[in-house]
């Protein structure tokens, strides 16, 4: 029996792969709105379709508002905690953190690591989210302003907005007014409904 012969038949009768089935863009984006952010990371890197879809604003709009009724059901809260740190004292390896100063108006000894859990209504613990060590660059930390999911944190030094699902950390421009002995007394942070981008807001 001749083999070339042979292997031509087998290519002739051998049926052609079917298809893959292509999903309808509404029901990817259906999909994709139920999942948590973590999920979304990693699917903007599955092909450039799934990031299209997931950096599309109107993507990012209905996954806020689905995200804000799972809260109403099941509220969940992101704790930061404020710690104020002393010296290392002589022979010791780690830092030793202590409680507020009653004597002083406000602490000037806060701790540069900056680190994010989320807890659950009824839940005994809270799950790390994030973590962040700025290494001196700050000994004041005011007041953290919160808004979607993003928290806002001023220093002394300048100011920092978190995006503790995401892991990511954006240092602001410090404003002019800071020169010259100007003293900020309050910060906020806001969204704006009618474009959807978020806004700083200072009060001197």
């Amino acid at each position: 029996m001749n083999l070339k012969t042979s292997r031509k038949r087998k290519k002739k009768t051998s049926t052609p792969p079917e298809p893959v089935p292509e999903l309808w863009d509404e029901i990817v984006q259906d999909i994709l709105v139920r999942l948590p952010v973590t999920s979304l990371l990693r699917c903007r890197a599955v092909c450039k379709a799934g990031r299209a879809i997931i950096s599309d604003p109107f993507f990012t709009r209905a996954h806020l508002r689905r995200s804000a009724s799972r809260c109403e059901q099941n509220p969940c809260l992101i704790v930061t905690p404020h710690t104020l740190m002393i010296p290392r004292l002589p022979g010791k390896e780690r830092k030793i953190y202590s409680p507020p100063v009653r004597e002083e108006g406000w602490p000037t000894d806060f701790s540069n690591h900056i680190h994010f859990y989320q807890w659950h209504q009824g839940a005994s613990m809270a799950a790390f989210m994030h973590a962040e060590d700025f290494h001196g660059e700050f000994s004041i930390v005011r007041q953290f302003a919160h808004c979607d999911g993003l928290v806002l944190a001023p220093t002394d030094t300048g100011i920092y907005l978190f995006n503790p699902a995401t892991r990511e950390t954006v240092k602001l421009l410090s404003s002019n007014r800071h020169r010259g002995g100007v003293y900020c007394c309050c910060d906020g942070l806001g969204r704006d409904p009618r474009t959807g981008e978020y806004k700083v807001v200072q009060a001197f």
